[in-house]
């Protein structure tokens, strides 16, 4: 997958590049309602406004997992944080934390590359329009992906069967079949 993550973002890179040659020199970088543009700026600005924020993102999505663990573990959200933070399992926690991360860069930068493109596509038709119905399916596309990644990364962080044997998270009470 981290082949996968590298080479949308170098397709995202690769279109930034090739819009500062096929743009003309004022292009609108941000539209509303309707596709229509309300925000210009030089070519040149547009990309390295999306090559920035590609770059950054890709930055943050590599790095979260080595900066969500350098925190004291009070400070961490994770399902079964006890579980998955003791010394024993802590690797594997990050290793887990930084697959679920670079899948969803993977599909931020897919729904970057396509708001990209068109917008790309926008500044070259006559007017400048946004065509929404791409935009808007990419975008549901986007957020359904996105529920579904939240919910596999929350049982991604399960405990295992194997590892549940004593195993009671904090502030739980032992649950058993048998009458007290």
């Amino acid at each position: 997958m981290r082949i996968v993550f590298a080479a949308v973002l170098a397709a995202n890179l690769l279109l930034a590049a090739v819009s500062l040659a096929v743009l003309p020199d004022r292009v609108a970088i941000h539209f509303v309602l309707g596709g229509h543009p309300d925000s210009w700026a030089p070519a040149w600005f547009n990309a390295l406004l999306f090559a920035g924020m590609d770059g950054l993102l890709s930055v943050m999505i590599w790095l979260t997992p080595r900066w969500a663990f350098a925190f004291p573990d009070r400070w961490i959200n994770l399902p079964n944080k006890a579980y998955w933070l003791a010394p024993e399992r802590r690797p594997e926690a990050q290793a887990r934390l930084a697959r679920a991360m670079v899948e969803f860069g993977t599909a931020l930068l897919l729904f970057m590359l396509v708001v990209s493109a068109l917008v790309i596509k926008a500044n070259l038709s006559d007017p400048v329009r946004l065509d929404e119905k791409p935009f808007l399916g990419a975008l549901a596309l986007f957020l359904v992906f996105t529920v579904f990644w939240l919910v596999r990364l929350y049982r991604t962080f399960r405990i295992p069967e194997s590892g549940a044997s004593g195993a009671v998270e904090p502030g739980k009470r032992e649950t058993t079949d048998e009458p007290r």
